[in-house]
């Protein structure tokens, strides 16, 4: 079984449908202008958390515009699969995927909002993908956005979507506001991951404190995935959490497998001073490398040039298949192609990777 851990919505063309606000936050759905829903539809809204300067820096409207046909139009001919389940099955089919995971793309609007609002779009949106999948619910499977500006409502949100929605997975963010994900106010949430026995994946923004100080795409791009997942990742590990709650486990996407390997070194060189004061630790009780190596799980690249070093350091069971489809930064239709194409992986190892270890970690 081929599982592809990371693919893409287009809910952007259907703002207006998926966060049809009522009650006192009804003023504050999304107004479509325009006729037809697609790539040069247009809101007038105000939900997105994210500032203007990385918005504007974040803006790559051509990469995907039908009338560019940029690289040929490929990619822009691809977007469908972004709301139609039909010609995505199809798609995936190209690639050889058997199951795929399904994130939104504007990701911060139904995790980051805070408050009551915020629950009140990740529900929206929760709701939104169920109905979009029906039918399609044994190779589609979305991921519960967790509302990470209202942390006492995760907990439930994550319940609802895993008992009544029979989501597989939740959304963890980065960091939301100053909050960090060491925060006690995110232990429940926690708590509720490990009681349903249910994994949580930190897909971040391209977006955030720590990048949108920069001024095209190139740059947030680059900078994006993993500046966002560097804080998660030490406030897991050096915050105490992997320590408190030890069957937790956080999947991090699009910053490479090699990503960690970086962060797992300098921990360890700093624990060794660190660990002889215990309020700088966390409370944890082995060095930071064996929390990731336990607790965490990493995409890797098909066109990375070495997965050797991953695998040897964080092990070959926590490294995972993700194609980012329909996006344009995907290898797809050549991900699983490539992976099975390496000289520097045996066997077993192409089949962990491909399928085996997110088999495993979704508890199939």
């Amino acid at each position: 079984m081929i599982i592809d851990l990371d693919s893409h919505l287009r809910e952007g063309y259907f703002l207006d449908e998926i966060y049809k606000l009522d009650g006192p936050y009804a003023r504050l759905t999304p107004v479509r202008v325009g006729g037809e829903r697609g790539h040069k539809t247009k809101f007038i809204h105000s939900l997105d958390p994210i500032s203007p300067q990385g918005r504007a820096a974040h803006a790559h409207p051509y990469i995907y515009d039908p009338e560019v046909r940029w690289r040929g139009g490929d990619i822009a001919d691809r977007q469908q699969a972004g709301y139609d389940m039909q010609f995505r099955r199809e798609g995936i089919k190209k690639e050889g995927v058997d199951k795929q995971i399904i994130f939104p793309t504007g990701i911060s609007i139904a995790t980051q909002n805070i408050g009551r609002l915020g629950l009140a779009l990740a529900r929206g949106y929760n709701n939104w993908v169920a109905k979009l999948v029906k039918g399609y619910e044994d190779i589609f499977w979305p991921v519960a956005m967790a509302p990470g500006g209202c942390p006492d409502a995760m907990a439930d949100e994550l319940r609802r979507c895993v008992k009544e929605l029979g989501f597989k997975v939740g959304h963890l963010v980065p960091y939301c506001g100053t909050r960090n994900l060491d925060d006690p106010a995110y232990y429940p949430y926690y708590e509720a991951a490990q009681e349903l026995n249910v994994p949580l994946f930190c897909h971040p923004n391209s977006n955030g404190d720590l990048v949108d100080r920069f001024d095209n795409f190139f740059k947030t791009h680059v900078l994006g995935r993993p500046m966002n997942c560097t804080p998660a990742l030490i406030a897991l590990v050096l915050g105490g959490v992997f320590e408190k709650f030890p069957k937790l486990k956080v999947a991090f996407f699009e910053c490479s497998a090699e990503f960690p390997l970086y962060w797992m070194h300098r921990m360890d060189d700093d624990y060794e001073w660190a660990k002889d004061f215990s309020q700088l630790t966390g409370g944890i009780k082995m060095p930071p490398s064996e929390y990731v190596k336990r607790n965490c799980y990493f995409t890797c690249e098909a066109d990375e040039k070495d997965l050797t070093r991953p695998i040897e350091e964080v092990g070959e069971d926590h490294i995972l298949m993700a194609t980012d489809y329909p996006h344009f930064d995907s290898e797809y239709p050549h991900t699983v192609s490539s992976i099975r194409e390496r000289k520097d992986l045996t066997a077993k190892q192409k089949d962990k990777i491909l399928g085996e270890n997110a088999a495993r970690l979704l508890n199939l």
